[in-house]
């Protein structure tokens, strides 16, 4: 075998990297993912707009972990939102976990590296990634960069994505993701205000709360142990007032709400006897009873006549209830019970009424019972003889998705209650299919109301079916579109079959394409729906568009008149505004088939068919298109859109020599006609 410098050079890894470091490119394995984002990603503003087909062009192959096609947020991918950020491939790569890509393009792109690459990699829980790019960062300067502005003209990274960067850390298990934040050098101005660090902790775990304090000391921020003893980690509440933290009343308030007892223990034996009894009443609002028997027994006197009513009412916690009534010093009154009949809180209000003596609101309590969809309560207080409400009884509208509703409505019928309209209207968009098959064959609200475009704009699609197989009415143009814009072409082929009428409406096929839903586009072409050609000239070398106008094109050629054909391809690409190698990655191919087509009866002038010819074998279809068009039509106007000096110059003459032929024919007829 004959050595050459690729086999004996550029074969040893170290040499070849040094040879490389000189170069300046993309490795080939990653020219896709900076395909994708230069010609499917329209960026404006906060978003990057990105094609149907941006993910499948970005990591071929690859499965992504979110399924669903999504529109890139700057601000989630640390870009910059006033001009098109070179580090979106970078970037991708890293947050959806491709690390080998990420990796790769490091290496042929250092320019594009930044200390935000770690922290998008510790965002999203991809530790492996943070891992490798410290392994190189040694290596790569660019690793270290800082590109964030203060406001100081300083350079420090943006503060919400380190929080969510040293929260998910935390809040993961074990200690890996905070060695390597302690290996990356997390310092003090990373994370410079006290609700940065506050957002950084609040998800910790225990252990690496602890882990984090001893490697991070200057996290603690005033307030931290509250937060701590909120989330009850007795062990840092415990170390942090030994450091000197004071354990204050919101401390104790905190703990108490969530029902951590060792806390509350603790801070009570270090708070004046005096300030532990302001949480008696959040104690009571948590509704732990654990926490309220040990500040009852250790607070004597503390208890305030209030105190059964608010448990009631706050929490309905039976057992708390119960304490309570068995201390023997609280008062209740009948509102307390009316208002755990609002709750639907049965057994507790079976407690009261058979223990207490305060009773309820008699004449009320039915009807607030019904009022918030309460079938069980108020079968309970009718068998005990409270009356049945004789005035209108309001049924509020979210209890309408209880499977109970259908007997509390059976029950205000059977009590002279009439059929109501909203009862129907709330239904359809509670998606309660089995009260919508008792109220629909009861009353008219269909041929007022358009309930099946309600129960759609609530994604309620298990009424939407029965109303499509069971509503007689007319539907409507809103319920149509509704169905497609929510993807719901099940939904949009049953309306088309009843009222195909309705396909003649030349805008659903241009909100698809306006809202880039492909499936919806797809659909809608097929079954010869909308004014392809007038959409295409809305999106068209838009790179957010590639895959729509590559489904519109061919709905756009008229299968005879070739010529046609080609004086509308043309005029997309004189469109302003558009990228135009989008453009032409669309129009080409079609361009070419169409222009052949159209010569093969309209032929290129003699005088510019060689140039023209040319062109076209070199790749320059527009130019060739443009020459036969004008060399057919002698417009002079579309001179100017022909960008081959060579080519624009004999067409020139051509336009002239026709003139001057022309002139000269009409001067032979005038002299004829003028002849005896």
């Amino acid at each position: 075998m004959i050595a050459t410098f690729e086999s004996t050079v550029l074969a040893q890894p170290e040499i070849a990297g040094v040879v490389f470091s000189y170069q300046f490119g993309v490795y080939e394995d990653v020219r896709p993912a900076f395909a994708a984002c230069r010609e499917l990603t329209q960026h404006d503003g906060p978003t990057y707009y990105c094609d149907a087909s941006f993910r499948g062009t970005f990591a071929p192959s690859t499965a992504w972990a979110n399924g669903k096609h999504d529109d890139i947020k700057a601000a989630d991918y640390a870009l910059d939102d006033d001009a098109c950020d070179a580090r979106l491939p970078l970037h991708v790569a890293i947050v959806h976990g491709f690390a080998h890509v990420a990796t790769r393009i490091i290496r042929c792109r250092p320019d594009l590296a930044s200390d935000d690459v770690f922290f998008l990699a510790f965002c999203n829980d991809h530790i492996e990634i943070a891992e490798l790019l410290l392994d190189q960062r040694p290596r790569i300067a660019e690793l270290r960069r800082r590109v964030h502005p203060a406001a100081d003209g300083s350079v420090s990274p943006a503060s919400p994505l380190v929080a969510k960067a040293v929260a998910t850390m935390l809040v993961r298990d074990g200690a890996k993701g905070l060695a390597l934040l302690e290996r990356f050098g997390l310092r003090p101005d990373d994370l410079p205000q006290r609700d940065d660090k506050r957002d950084a902790l609040v998800g910790s775990t225990l252990e690496n709360a602890t882990i984090a304090l001893d490697l991070f000391p200057w996290l603690y921020y005033p307030g931290l142990l509250e937060s701590f003893a909120a989330r009850g980690f007795l062990p840092l509440v415990q170390s942090l007032h030994q450091r000197g933290a004071a354990c204050t009343v919101d401390a104790m308030r905190f703990a108490v709400v969530e029902g951590h007892l060792d806390v509350v223990k603790f801070v009570a034996n270090i708070l004046p006897e005096d300030r532990t009894t302001e949480v008696l009443d959040d104690a009571i609002l948590g509704g732990h009873l654990d926490v309220v028997r040990f500040l009852f027994e250790h607070q004597a006197g503390s208890a305030l006549p209030y105190h059964l009513d608010m448990a009631v009412v706050s929490n309905g916690r039976l057992d708390v209830i119960q304490y309570l009534h068995g201390l023997g010093t609280f008062d209740c009154t009948a509102h307390t019970v009316d208002a755990a009949v609002s709750h639907g809180n049965l057994p507790v209000v079976q407690f009261l009424l058979a223990n207490r003596c305060e009773g309820c609101t008699r004449d009320d309590v039915v009807q607030a019972a019904l009022q918030n969809g309460h079938l069980d309560m108020a079968e309970y207080l009718l068998s005990l003889g409270y009356p049945f409400p004789t005035s209108t009884t309001l049924v509020d509208e979210g209890c309408f998705g209880k499977l109970e509703m259908l007997g509390v409505l059976k029950l205000l019928v059977d009590h002279g209650a009439p059929w109501n309209d909203d009862w129907m209207v709330h239904a359809c968009t509670a998606n309660n299919v089995p009260l919508v098959k008792l109220l629909h064959p009861r009353m008219s609200t269909c041929s007022r109301i358009d309930v099946l475009l309600l129960a759609m704009e609530a994604h309620a699609w298990d009424v939407a079916h029965y109303l499509l197989a069971n509503c007689l009415e007319d539907l409507s143009i809103e319920a149509l579109e509704a169905a497609l814009r929510f993807g719901r072409i099940d939904v949009a082929s049953v309306i088309l079959e009843r009222q195909p009428e309705l396909r003649h409406h030349n805008e659903l096929l241009q909100s698809a394409v306006e809202s880039r839903n492909t499936e919806v586009t797809r659909y809608l072409l097929a079954a010869s729906i909308g004014r392809p050609r007038d959409c295409l000239l809305e999106i068209a070398g838009r790179p957010a568009h590639v895959t729509d106008s590559k489904l519109l094109l061919p709905f756009c050629m008229d299968a005879v008149d070739h010529l046609d054909n080609v004086l509308y391809l043309l005029q997309l690409v004189e469109l302003p505004d558009r990228r135009r190698a989008t453009m032409l990655q669309l129009i080409t191919a079609e361009l070419t088939f169409q222009g052949k087509k159209a010569n093969q009866t309209i032929p290129l002038a003699p005088s510019v068919a060689v140039r023209a010819t040319a062109l076209l074998e070199a790749g320059d279809v527009v130019d060739w298109a443009q020459a036969l068009v004008i060399s057919h039509h002698c417009h002079h106007g579309a001179i100017a859109l022909v960008r081959d000096a060579e080519l624009q110059a004999q067409l020139t003459h051509l336009l002239l020599s026709k003139k001057r032929k022309r002139s000269t024919s009409t001067s032979d007829e005038s002299t004829a006609t003028l002849q005896p």
